[in-house]
């Protein structure tokens, strides 16, 4: 399910002053026939706020309606003190100062930037936006921080669970804590392998039994027994089972113990992403943060990947991981493939090719402890992959600047190795969410 921006909107004014406001009437409702959208959770405020007694009454009414964001529309001229009325106490929420020129004598353009330095002074986190309500850019403007603020909001109740630790080989995703709290506000919830064994070992047979049927119904290529099939279907039973004891959004699962899980826990990953809970490989806590974003902006699962190999003839890069890919993501079930893992020789996994193309791709990587949190953002657009019969799940991206360039520029910024994959353009919303938690970003096309 889409997650929807709540944004309260709010028309402001001045009142005792000729600032040709009749136009407003004409303009308020085009703006909210553009923003009564079925992506938006809109609230309007049903009266123009020209004076201390509006500010007042608007300002109970956010504050009983707890929107994520608060859009103080100020197409007319209006005073920094009647935006400070309708904040106050609610200087926490995020505001969208929205202008535009509506005549010569509405000078909201001139008020809008008096109240952004107000804003500014007072360190209320907000979003200047100039621009015609007819143009679609500035009504994506308006979504993308309204959905950013969102996110952070919803961020600050999820729950992670962090399955195993962290990988002995990996100190990279080592996950801190304590850091994501602070920054993100996830709570990680450890989970050891004893209590994975315990949930194993209570995985009903028929359950495992009537998964097992539903895949075969689904998946025609697979080349693994039964008995290897029903192993991976009882780790994803009981990884579903955790979810649901511990009210989880997300896991992330260390695969690389000794002797090896991933070979079973593959289709774990696969299926509980198809299901809209978000798993992330290799106790990368940082990238189930940005697949759980990824799933809760676009409805849709994502691709956890690495990134595996440049075409500087094409101008590509090629992004797979060792065979988790969601179901969802492949073009047709038909090309599903249920093979032994080819690392570990043994287990299974879940193989088959992105062959979507001409479609816009936003690839993300988190990185970093609380005080280095940093993220880069490439924008790009799919190819058919020519890797089609390659062991994982490759997605083929094609970008503006040369892939030389790119694999240095990230490198020198300490970016990798793990690339979240979305089929759809989230890179302003990305953007923002960085300027809301000052989170250092680099934005690739």
């Amino acid at each position: 399910m889409k997650l929807k921006p709540r944004i309260g909107f709010v028309f402001t004014s001045i009142e005792g002053i000729d600032a040709d406001q009749t136009r407003l009437v004409e303009f308020k409702k085009k703006f909210i026939e553009k923003m009564d959208s079925p992506e938006i959770e809109s609230i309007f405020v049903d009266f123009t706020v020209a004076s201390y007694v509006d500010a007042s009454a608007a300002n109970r009414m956010f504050s009983q309606c707890d929107p994520d964001v608060i859009c103080i529309v100020a197409a007319v001229w209006t005073p920094d003190t009647t935006v400070i009325k309708i904040l106050e106490r609610l200087e926490d929420i995020p505001v969208i100062l929205y202008t535009t020129s509506l005549s010569e004598y509405t000078i909201g353009l001139n008020g809008a930037q008096l109240i952004s330095a107000t804003l500014k002074e007072l360190k209320i986190k907000y979003r200047f936006i100039f621009g015609n309500i007819d143009d679609n850019e500035t009504v994506k403007d308006i979504f993308s921080y309204g959905m950013a603020c969102t996110l952070v909001k919803k961020l600050k109740t999820t729950r992670i669970g962090l399955v195993g630790g962290r990988l002995s080989i990996m100190t990279n995703l080592t996950a801190d804590e304590y850091g994501i709290k602070n920054v993100f506000g996830c709570t990680i919830i450890p989970v050891d392998f004893g209590k994975l064994e315990f949930f194993l070992k209570n995985v009903d047979a028929g359950r495992i039994k009537k998964k097992a049927e539903d895949i075969n119904k689904i998946v025609k290529n697979i080349s693994v027994d039964s008995a290897v099939l029903e192993e991976s279907v009882k780790y994803f039973l009981a990884f579903y089972d955790i979810v649901k004891e511990f009210e989880l959004d997300a896991i992330a699962v260390n695969c690389y113990p000794f002797p090896y899980i991933k070979a079973k826990t593959c289709l774990a990953a696969s299926n509980l992403n198809d299901m809209g809970i978000t798993y992330a490989c290799e106790s990368d806590v940082n990238s189930a943060i940005i697949m759980y974003m990824m799933k809760s902006i676009t409805g849709s699962s994502s691709l956890n990947s690495d990134l595996i190999i440049e075409d500087q003839k094409a101008n590509t890069l090629m992004f797979s991981h060792c065979g988790c890919g969601p179901f969802n993501c492949a073009a047709s079930p038909d090309n599903i493939r249920l093979e032994q893992h080819f690392e570990v020789k043994s287990g299974m996994a879940v193989y088959y090719p992105v062959q979507t193309e001409g479609k816009d791709a936003t690839v993300v990587n988190l990185v970093g402890r609380e005080n280095t949190f940093r993220l880069c953002v490439l924008e790009g657009v799919t190819q058919k992959t020519p890797y089609t019969d390659y062991c994982g799940n490759p997605v083929t991206v094609k970008f503006e600047m040369p892939v030389k360039e790119l694999i240095n520029c990230i490198g020198n910024e300490g970016f990798g190795h793990h690339w979240m994959v979305s089929l759809d353009n989230l890179s302003s919303i990305f953007k923002n969410f960085c300027g809301l938690l000052n989170i250092k970003g680099l934005f690739i096309q």
